[in-house]
């Protein structure tokens, strides 16, 4: 075999592990913005409660663990482990919702006394008829036959339909895509856990009771508030994520979007109806959602995706191993 000065940078690059720091890392919008909120939590939590509490240690958990996989996916950043990286992050912000079923009432009430109220809900009553008159109210107290509670019902399911499907296809299909779209939704969650912990609220249906009709509305509505976190009113992230979702459908896959557009609908109007949400949760639902639209705009076009996109593409095109002069 020749020796060469290619063959051995070659071999030392085997060797080495093809390893090499990068000269600048990319952290994209939403998961800076998640990882700030884990931070914040995790010294709420701390400073109110004792840095030794679960939900404290949780949070810093759930930090390191972004550090972490950002780290990996940036030493190597192929497109494999850039779904894992995303995957992965989704994932986190998942269990930090569930997180905060016990770690907001430790924000406001680390004692645990009953005497120490700490929901919001009278203020976002007020803020529905300040903005919207009594028109949610109404709404919520509507009675309408069965099967339409039911429908109604099927429609918020519906959501859970499009969070999952409608990102699994741009997984499969186009990486890029699929980044875009959970730069914008990652910023949804993120910045909506934060309304979560400066405005929780129960909803509703604590004070008119759970909305009665047929079985699906029966059923369905005791599992959702069996597995509700207690504080997910302000702003209403069913709103912000199925509008922000409907609209990166109509830009990118525009049969979908007509397919969808109807349950979508139904959807919005379900969360009052079944008094999960107030008026005015949708309203800041729609400025959020909004609002990470316009950043995901600005992140497809900006500096950063570019060198995230060329990045990725030059390491997809990288043989796994160098190849070897006889």
């Amino acid at each position: 075999m020749s020796s060469t000065p290619g063959n051995r940078r070659q071999w030392e690059e085997l060797l080495q592990g093809s390893i090499k720091f990068p000269d600048r890392w990319h952290v994209l919008p939403h998961e800076m913005v998640l990882m700030l909120f884990a931070g914040a939590a995790c010294l709420r939590v701390g400073f109110a409660a004792g840095f030794d509490q679960p939900n404290s240690i949780l949070f810093l958990l759930y930090l390191l663990s972004l550090l972490w996989v950002i780290g990996w996916c940036q030493l190597r950043p192929s497109p494999v482990r850039w779904r894992c990286r995303m995957l992965l992050t989704l994932t986190i912000s998942g269990l930090c919702y569930f997180s905060l079923s016990t770690a907001v009432p430790m924000m406001y009430n680390p004692e645990g006394l009953e005497s120490l109220i700490w929901q919001q809900d009278t203020i976002l009553k007020r803020w529905d008829v300040l903005l919207l008159g009594d028109f949610p109210s109404k709404l919520m107290t509507l009675n309408l036959p069965n099967w339409t509670s039911d429908l109604l019902m099927a429609c918020y399911f519906f959501f859970f339909y499009y969070i999952v499907g409608g990102l699994l296809y741009y997984l499969i299909t186009d990486l890029k895509r699929f980044r875009y779209a959970v730069v914008g939704f990652g910023l949804i969650y993120a910045l909506g856990y934060v309304g979560y912990i400066l405005m929780p609220a129960v909803g509703p249906f604590d004070q008119l009771g759970q909305r009665q009709g047929g079985w699906l509305t029966d059923v369905g509505g005791a599992f959702i508030v069996q597995r509700s976190n207690g504080v997910d009113v302000f702003p209403s992230i069913h709103m912000a994520a199925s509008l922000y979702l409907l609209m990166f459908d109509f830009q990118y896959r525009r049969n979908h979007f007509w397919w969808v557009l109807a349950p979508t609908i139904g959807l919005w109007i379900s969360t009052v109806y079944l008094r999960y949400h107030y008026g005015v949760d949708l309203v800041a639902g729609i400025i959020l959602a909004l609002g990470c639209w316009w950043l995901m705009r600005w992140f497809t076009v900006s500096r950063l995706c570019a060198e995230v996109e060329a990045e990725c593409d030059a390491q997809g095109q990288k043989p796994a191993h160098a190849p070897l002069e006889g």
